[in-house]
């Protein structure tokens, strides 16, 4: 409830100045007026009608002894001598309302009706109906219209006017035009409440045509009010033609000023004429009024960086500097959002000591722009130092944090912070929420995932189209598909980014034929996929090795014009290889405008599989040529077409290459590539050695690498380490105790392979059957161990069992 105000000195002198009324209370104080269930019925000429409908509420109040039908003669003369006229009241109305005391302005009519003045000597509606559209109830606003109308009052076109804005403040524009269309005359303030209306309420497009409509039909020209609304406009939907108009419009008729020119700044800069805008900007340089203004300034180097022209933005803000503007909160979030955006830590931080020397540093914006910013330019522990330290935390200012430590690469102190958020507030919006289903998927933590989620559902989230995704897309990376589908099934609507989620859990979590089901779900449902959406299906069609697949697929991205793409090529590189056509992969490779670090290892990669190991060391000296970085990736690629081609100095030479020259760590898989390399070429000590000294912990997979090193060179005893090696990594290895069986078999110990197919068979382990498919005329056949559920498999048994005989006639030798 808004404070009561003292009385002045029509108060004292309408409710009397008496000692014993000077507890008196205002209107405000007693009356609680129900005025939703107020209704107009016929105007009387003491309008009792109108007043009778608050009676019930007015009861409390102590008014002057109701007037004799003499003093209803005079007109506001009660028998205390207190005089109540129209013009004063009128002016009580206008007082309470500019102080905004929309209720007390309303009893105060009532009172005067009371005292029996004639509604028709009311000169006062336009604040009558302010007082009415103060209280935001388009119920009451309809009924003081339905008032006015029986009064007449409406043929005052002031009054229509007041009634226009306040519609639109009570945001019923189907009864603003209804109004608009019935007034019998229309002056300039009524076209520009129906511009500005339309403008606020975000028909940009129908502001625009109205602003036409007044000058081409009507002939009513525009003033500055009418020109701002529509620049406004011109801006939210950039339209630069319009926009033009009005500005040649404007310096015609000289009715430029600060804010003009600040709209016409705005509105070049987001339809993307940033020279008209300087040229507007330049042109303030001769007022120095408007100069020193800061607003345009702001303006003016926000619409420079929101355009690309960071540079340009720099130097404004030093000219700004020069010529002594005092920049403002809005100046230093813009800069701080540059600095951001150029990711230049050293001017962030000037900036930040210039915030304090203005004294701006306890400014909540300034704060999260600071914090956003560090965070943008790797200083994360400066950005949570000043979040720890700020006396203004908000809601924003702890979701900035959160999701800046996620995508800082630092899940854990997100999930820490809102720890501390939960505790403190409570609740939790969609953006907090976001960021904390983010640090989930990245830590791969299902049950704080589960937490959330609750906490989702609770906070009535579970709708949200973003949150549903961020939710599939945790419940895909811990490899819960079915969770992931179900909250999938339950968002009311889905959009491309969810079904991506989606399609890529199922292609991450090697569910094939549940990735192409749901891609064909998705354009069923009428969304088109797009080049994210392509590389996840070309990643299940090299995954199945199918090669009809990958072409169709190819020529399904061809007809969406998403050939050019980048991240589209990269995979079809990679899939063509995977599939058998490397001829194809590299000649996407080389019609490709564009390359990135990952074009050049896609194709090292699909080239490696093929042990075409000259071609990738030429390739990988034009990589180099063309500024690229090699990453861990390419060095993988490189180390494996070594080891495959058994060149072992040029694996030594790029292996000491990836330490020396590009500072880069060896990680698991240059190891592996290394210690390969090295059995392939009977090194078997030195690759033994090699998995001892490194730095990371070794997995089964290279342990099984030296040993199939260790058969194919016939060493038995190192074999039998090796495999210890490798059975205390994974207990339930079998395809390494098949293999350590035959080493045994070739040497004749019959006994060791015995004991270990003894083993195999004591220990429950099974092998799983082994699976091959083929595709032949665009129909692929699958074939698994044992199997003979084929159409054609008698014929396709007696081909093996020819082809054996041929081969054992040419002298090879099975071991099984």
């Amino acid at each position: 409830m808004a404070m009561a105000r003292p009385l002045d000195s029509y108060s004292l002198r309408m409710y009397g100045n008496s000692s014993i009324r000077r507890d008196l209370p205002r209107p405000f104080e007693v009356i609680h007026c129900e005025l939703g269930h107020a209704s107009f019925g016929s105007v009387t000429s003491s309008s009792t009608s109108f007043g009778s409908k608050f009676r019930n509420s007015r009861a409390e109040i102590q008014f002057p002894e109701n007037p004799s039908s003499e003093s209803i003669l005079r007109h506001g003369t009660s028998e205390n001598g207190a005089v109540i006229d129209v013009s004063s009241s009128g002016k009580l109305i206008r007082e309470y309302v500019d102080d905004g005391f929309p209720e007390d302005a309303i009893k105060v009519y009532f009172s005067m009706l009371e005292c029996g003045i004639p509604p028709e000597e009311f000169r006062f509606f336009p604040c009558l109906i302010k007082a009415f559209g103060a209280l935001s109830d388009k119920k009451k606003v309809r009924q003081i219209h339905g008032y006015l109308l029986k009064l007449g009052a409406l043929d005052d076109i002031y009054v229509g006017n007041s009634l226009l804005d306040v519609y639109w403040k009570c945001g019923v524009a189907k009864d603003t035009f209804a109004l608009f269309e019935k007034m019998c005359s229309k002056d300039l303030v009524s076209w520009n409440t129906m511009i500005s209306g339309l403008c606020h309420s975000g028909d940009h497009l129908g502001s625009l045509r109205t602003f036409n409509q007044m000058i081409l039909e009507y002939g009513v020209f525009p003033n500055r009010v009418a020109c701002l609304s529509a620049l406004s406009s011109c801006s939210s939907v950039e339209s630069l033609f319009h926009g033009r108009e009005i500005h040649a419009y404007v310096v015609k008729k000289g009715i430029g000023d600060e804010f003009l020119v600040s709209k016409l700044i705005d509105m070049y800069m987001k339809c993307g004429d940033v020279k008209n805008a300087e040229y507007v900007f330049r042109g303030i340089f001769n007022e120095d009024s408007i100069r020193g203004n800061t607003v345009i300034w702001n303006v003016m180097i926000s619409g420079y960086i929101s355009n690309g022209y960071l540079p340009q933005a720099v130097e404004l803000f030093q000219e700004m500097l020069v010529i002594q503007i005092q920049p403002d909160f809005s100046t230093m979030v813009t800069i701080l959002d540059l600095c951001s955006e150029l990711l230049d830590l050293a001017v962030g931080m000037q900036i930040h000591a210039l915030v304090i020397s203005l004294g701006l540093d306890n400014d909540l914006r300034v704060e999260t722009a600071l914090i956003d910013m560090y965070f943008k330019c790797g200083d994360t522990k400066s950005g949570l130092e000043i979040f720890r330290m700020s006396q203004n935390r908000n809601t924003v200012m702890w979701g900035a944090v959160i999701s800046n430590c996620v995508k800082s690469d630092c899940p854990n102190e997100a999930l820490e912070l809102f720890h501390d958020y939960i505790i403190g507030y409570g609740y939790v919006d969609s953006v907090i929420i976001l960021a904390v289903l983010r640090a989930c998927s990245s830590l791969i933590i299902k049950p704080k995932g589960l937490e959330v989620h609750g906490l989702v559902v609770k906070s009535r989230f579970d709708s949200d189209i973003f949150v549903g995704g961020a939710l599939v897309d945790v419940y895909a990376k811990c490899g819960d598909m079915e969770s992931a589908q179900k909250v999938f099934d339950r968002l009311p609507t889905r959009d491309l980014i969810t079904w991506n989620a989606l399609i890529l859990g199922y292609a991450q979590n090697e569910y094939p034929n549940e990735t192409l089901k749901a891609c064909r779900d998705m354009q069923f449902e009428q969304i088109r996929p797009n080049a994210e959406t392509g590389a996840r299906i070309l990643s299940v069609c090299a995954q199945l090795s199918a090669m009809i697949f990958c072409k169709e697929v190819h020529g399904y991205l061809l007809r969406q014009g998403l050939d050019s793409n980048v991240l589209v090529n990269n995979s079809l590189i990679a899939a063509y290889a995977k599939c058998g056509d490397i001829n194809s992969s590299w000649a996407i490779f080389e019609k490709m405008r564009e390359k990135n670090e990952v074009s050049w290892n896609s194709i090292l990669r699909g080239l490696g599989m093929y042990v075409h190991a000259d071609k990738i060391f030429v390739l990988f000296g034009k990589m180099k040529e063309e500024g690229m970085k090699p990453d861990h990736a390419t060095f993988t690629s490189l180390l494996s077409a070594c080891s495959h081609a058994g060149r072992i100095e040029e694996g030594w030479k790029y292996f000491r290459s990836m330490v020396e020259d590009y500072k880069l760590e060896p990680q698991l898989e240059q190891y592996t590539c290394m210690v390969d390399l090295l059995g392939r070429a009977g090194h078997l000590k030195q690759a033994y050695d090699m998995i001892l000294m490194m730095p990371c912990n070794s997995d089964d997979k290279i342990w099984g690498s030296l040993l199939a090193s260790c058969k194919s060179h016939g060493d038995e005893r190192l074999a039998e380490v090796v495999a210890n090696h490798i059975f205390k990594l994974d207990p339930t290895s079998i395809g390494y105790r098949v293999l350590l069986a035959n080493l045994y078999e070739e040497y004749g110990k019959w006994n060791e392979v015995i004991r270990v197919r003894t083993e195999i068979k004591g220990r429950g382990l099974r092998k799983s059957p082994g699976c091959s498919w083929i595709e032949i005329k665009n129909k692929i056949h699958t074939f698994t161990a044992g199997d003979r559920s084929h159409n054609q498999s008698e014929e396709i048994y007696a081909a093996v069992r020819n082809l054996s005989i041929e081969v054992e006639k040419a002298g090879y030798i099975s071991h099984y």
